[in-house]
C-alpha cells in the first residue's frame, strides 16, 4: 500500500514538471525611442472682404456732388472765352473693367462783346479705376468725344470758329473734376485701409463659435492681398483678401495669436475663394485602451496546439508608429511588443492599424524559443480591435462650424459669413500619448462691413 502512495506522488510531481516544461518565459526589450513629428501641417486660407458699388449708386452720388458750372475761362483761341455748364443728370455705365460717363452740358462762347448761342452737348469719358499701394482708389480718365453733331463752324461777331476744337480744348479741367470726384466719393464710401485694419485686429482674437460645445475659431492672419478691380454688368467690384490660418478648437479657450502689424497691400492676379478650417481630433491611447480592453484582456487564444492569455496591455507612440505592449500567460509567459502604423481612412473617417507586426527585438527572442507565437492570431487581433472611428466627432465639428459661420458678429458693423461643405483629410501625426488627426472643411468666408 505504501508503495502505491509513493508511486502516485511521483506521478503527480512528474505531471507538474511536464506541465512547467511546456511553458516558455520570455521578456522582450522595449523598442528604442524614436523622434516624433510634433505639429500638424498648416494650410492658409483667404478671408474675402468684398467691395462693391453699383453704377446707380455712383451716379446718384455724382449727380449730388458735381456743380452746375464746370468751366469758365479762356480757350486755346486767343480772345475767345468759354462757359461749360452741367445740363442734366450724369449717366454712368460699367463694362469691360471700365466706367463710361456721359455728362450733358451747355457750351457758350464769347469774343469781346459778341456771344454765341448756347449749345447743348454731351461729353463722353472712359474711366479706368484701380486701388493703389496707398490703399486708395485712383482713376484715370480719357475723353472719348462728343455725343452730338456740331456745325463745322459758327460765327461769333466778325469771326468764325470751329466749336469742336473749342470744346476739346476745355475738356481737360472737366475731366480732372469728374475723375477727382469719383475717386474721392468712392474712397469716402470705402475707407479701405481703416476697414481692413479693423478686420485685421479682430482676426487675431479667438472667436467663440459654440458655447455649448466650447468650440473656438482661431485665426492667424499673415498678409493682405488685393485682387483686381472689375467693372461688369454695371457693378464695380474689388476684393481684399486677408490670408490666414484657421482652425477649430474644442475645449478651453485657446490663446489668441500674437498680433502683428498690418502689412502692406500686395497685389494678386487670381483670387482663390476657398476658405478652409482645420479641425483637429485627438485620439488618446488611454481611451483606445479602455475601448479595446474588454475585447482583448483575459481572452484565450490558441495556435498550433498552444494557448496564451493576454493579462495586460498598453499603448504608446514611438516615431510614426503605435507600440502595443502585451503581457501574457499560458504556453508563453512574458512581455512582448508589436508595432503598427495608424492610417486614416477618409471613407470611414476612422483610424485603421496597418503593418501590424512584432517588434524586431520580440521577433528575435520568439524565433529562438517560441516561433509558433509569431504566426498566431495576435497580430490579427490587434489590427482588428484597435481600429477606431472618428466619424461622429468630425462630422459634429463640421456641422457646428457650418452652422455658426453663417453669421458671426465680430465687432460693431463687422460680421463674418461663411459656408462649410465637405470634410477632407489633411494630416495625421503619432505622438507619445495620442494620435492627432486633422481634417479640413472647405467653403467660402467673407468679412462684411454694415
Amino acid at each position: 500500500m505504501r508503495f502505491f502512495k509513493y508511486a502516485a506522488l511521483l506521478c503527480l510531481c512528474a505531471g507538474i514538471l511536464c506541465s512547467c516544461a511546456g511553458v516558455t518565459t520570455l521578456t522582450a526589450e522595449r523598442p528604442a525611442d524614436e523622434a516624433f513629428r510634433t505639429t500638424l501641417k498648416r494650410e492658409r486660407s483667404t478671408l474675402n472682404i468684398p467691395i462693391e458699388i453699383t453704377t446707380d449708386e455712383l451716379t446718384r452720388i455724382l449727380n449730388k456732388s458735381i456743380r452746375t458750372e464746370l468751366y469758365k475761362g479762356s480757350t486755346s483761341t486767343k480772345g475767345v472765352t468759354a462757359t461749360v455748364l452741367r445740363n442734366g443728370a450724369i449717366a454712368i455705365t460699367a463694362s469691360d473693367n471700365n466706367l463710361y460717363v456721359t455728362l450733358p452740358v451747355t457750351l457758350s462762347m464769347g469774343y469781346s462783346f459778341f456771344h454765341s448761342p448756347t449749345l447743348p452737348l454731351q461729353l463722353k469719358f472712359r474711366i479706368k479705376a484701380d486701388i493703389a499701394a496707398d490703399w486708395r482708389l485712383h482713376t484715370e480718365i480719357y475723353y472719348l468725344g462728343l455725343g452730338d453733331l456740331l456745325a463745322e463752324e459758327i460765327g461769333l461777331g466778325p469771326l468764325s470758329f470751329k466749336p469742336r476744337a473749342i470744346v476739346e480744348g476745355v475738356t481737360q479741367p472737366v475731366q480732372k473734376l469728374v475723375s477727382d470726384l469719383i475717386s474721392s466719393k468712392i474712397n469716402e464710401l470705402f475707407p479701405i485701409k481703416a476697414e481692413v485694419q479693423t478686420a485685421w485686429n479682430r482676426a487675431h482674437k479667438t472667436i467663440l463659435l459654440d458655447k455649448q460645445y466650447n468650440a473656438w475659431l482661431r485665426l492667424a492672419p499673415q498678409e493682405v492681398l488685393l485682387f483686381p478691380l472689375t467693372t461688369v454688368n454695371n457693378q464695380i467690384k474689388a476684393s481684399i483678401g486677408i490670408v490666414t490660418y484657421a482652425e477649430l478648437v474644442v475645449g478651453p479657450e485657446p490663446a489668441s495669436t500674437p498680433a502683428i502689424p498690418l502689412p502692406g497691400l500686395k497685389k494678386a492676379t487670381t483670387f482663390d475663394k476657398n476658405f478652409q478650417i482645420a479641425i483637429n481630433a485627438d485620439l488618446y491611447y488611454a481611451d483606445m485602451k479602455a475601448i479595446a480592453a474588454p475585447l482583448i484582456l483575459n481572452k484565450r487564444f490558441e495556435s498550433d496546439g498552444k494557448q496564451i492569455t493576454i493579462t495586460d496591455f498598453d499603448l504608446y507612440g514611438n516615431g510614426n508608429k503605435l507600440v502595443v505592449k502585451l503581457q501574457t500567460t499560458g504556453s508563453v509567459e512574458g512581455i512582448f511588443y508589436l508595432t503598427a502604423t495608424p492610417v486614416f481612412n477618409p471613407q470611414t473617417n476612422g483610424i485603421a492599424m496597418e503593418n501590424v507586426d512584432f517588434d524586431m527585438q520580440t521577433q528575435n527572442i520568439l524565433h529562438r524559443s517560441a516561433e509558433w507565437f509569431l504566426h498566431g492570431t495576435i497580430r490579427e487581433l490587434v489590427q482588428a480591435k484597435l481600429n477606431m472611428n472618428l466619424g461622429q466627432q468630425l462630422e459634429q465639428s463640421r456641422q457646428m462650424a457650418g452652422k455658426t459661420l453663417e453669421r458671426i458678429q465680430l465687432a460693431d458693423h463687422l460680421i463674418m459669413r461663411g459656408d462649410i461643405r465637405d470634410l477632407t483629410f489633411s494630416d495625421m501625426i503619432v505622438q507619445k500619448e495620442k494620435i492627432s488627426v486633422q481634417v479640413k472643411t472647405v467653403g467660402t468666408a467673407s468679412l462684411l462691413f454694415q
